[in-house]
């Protein structure tokens, strides 16, 4: 059976020039969680923006779900293999604005804001009391983290990529999120592939991969 997701090879080096992998390819099954595991300074968040094409990888080769994606169509794959930063980047304006960004993008298409999704999510990561007109530069680190998961699993697309969305959060919020991640990667015709700043979250993925001396290596089962 072919993988949902294939991608790669993807190389890169540190700016001192020292490998930090090389010739690394991925390959995730469907409706799995898949944490992505190494030490601080081993390529990790190079390898996942490489992956979902907003670092250059001249060499890689992609595919979703038997369909395959040239150079001119990366676009495409963003939005179908959609990052979600450590940073969660808040556009100016409200929260409304924030949320709906992805669905008055030309990659959108046709489909369109559910404001009733919206409230159900916010609810569940606990921004319930947040209005949609709130201005996002007055919410704290924490709700700011948290909207950006809301928009990342409203936009819905078949693979999210986290390079540690959760590592603004305090534990009980991070595992609450967490869950909510794990329900969306376990649904048929999606994947999540995350690296996590929670170690024991990420022991709970479907599978786990670690990225370390610049090799692509699948984490023993039971492994701490």
């Amino acid at each position: 059976m072919s993988a949902f997701l294939q991608c790669g090879p993807f190389s890169a080096r540190d700016g001192e020039g020292r490998v930090l992998f090389e010739d690394a390819t991925v390959a995730l099954p469907e409706g799995s969680f898949v944490s992505l595991e190494g030490p601080s300074g081993s390529g990790k968040s190079t390898l996942l923006r490489q992956l979902v094409a907003l670092d250059p990888a001249p060499a890689a080769q992609r595919t979703l779900e038997g369909a395959k994606y040239e150079d001119g169509a990366l676009c495409s794959w963003r939005a179908r293999v959609t990052l979600l930063p450590q940073d969660a980047p808040m556009l100016p304006g409200t929260v409304r604005e924030n949320i709906s960004f992805p669905f008055r993008q030309r990659a959108g298409g046709e489909r369109t804001f559910d404001e009733d999704d919206a409230v159900r999510l916010m609810t569940e990561v606990g921004l319930d009391h947040l209005p949609f007109d709130r201005e996002v530069r007055t919410l704290s680190g924490g709700e700011r983290h948290r909207l950006g998961l809301v928009r990342g699993l409203l936009w819905d697309p078949p693979v999210l990529v986290g390079d540690e969305p959760l590592s603004g959060l305090d534990p009980d919020s991070a595992a609450a999120c967490f869950e909510l991640l794990l329900r969306f990667a376990r649904r048929p015709g999606r994947m999540l592939l995350c690296a996590l700043h929670y170690r024991e979250l990420g022991a709970k993925a479907d599978r786990r991969i670690l990225l370390a001396d610049g090799c692509l290596s699948d984490v023993p089962s039971g492994a701490q």
